[in-house]
């Protein structure tokens, strides 16, 4: 298991750091729309930009926050509670976000191929959305997979305890 979390956690910091050049991209595309439309030449179809370019920001560094422990998560009770019990609540709590996030990639999946058939693309700038729908399905898989690590931590923390 060490070596899968190693794999998921390298994983999801290469996909980190294509968020931070996203990031860039999309503070690039709004500079260079503000000046464009102090000059009468702003970049059509910015909104559709931005919007996509978020959707990637946000789904691949999703996983890496949870590797790193930025979610909001509630210590405050838990942590007066036993080893055992502390397990046991965090099993419960990952398995519940396993289900979660596995059925978001699955669905994503299934809409972006369904969108791939019919051709939809934005109202803007007339790009294709399929291809985003797959990337918000990759940054939720990959979050389960990191979410499995917590769990399989969890339950030898209850097991153990």
């Amino acid at each position: 298991m060490a070596s899968f979390e190693r794999i998921i956690n390298l994983i999801a910091e290469k996909s980190d750091r294509i968020a931070q050049v996203t990031t860039f991209i999309m503070m690039l595309i709004i500079v260079l729309n503000s000046i464009g439309r102090l000059i009468s030449y702003p970049i059509y179809g910015t909104e559709d930009y931005v919007s996509f370019l978020s959707i990637i920001l946000v789904s691949f560094t999703i996983a890496y926050c949870a590797v790193r422990k930025g979610h909001i998560h509630i210590d405050f009770v838990v942590s007066r509670f036993s080893q055992r019990i502390q397990g046991i609540v965090g099993s419960i709590t990952n398995l519940l976000s396993l289900g979660l996030f596995s059925i978001a990639s699955w669905q994503c999946i299934v809409l972006g191929i369904r969108m791939m058939q019919t051709g939809e693309k934005s109202m803007t700038a007339l790009i294709i959305i399929y291809p985003f729908l797959f990337v918000v399905a990759f940054g939720c898989l990959l979050l389960s997979f990191v979410i499995m690590v917590d769990l399989w931590k969890s339950l030898t923390k209850a097991v153990k305890s």
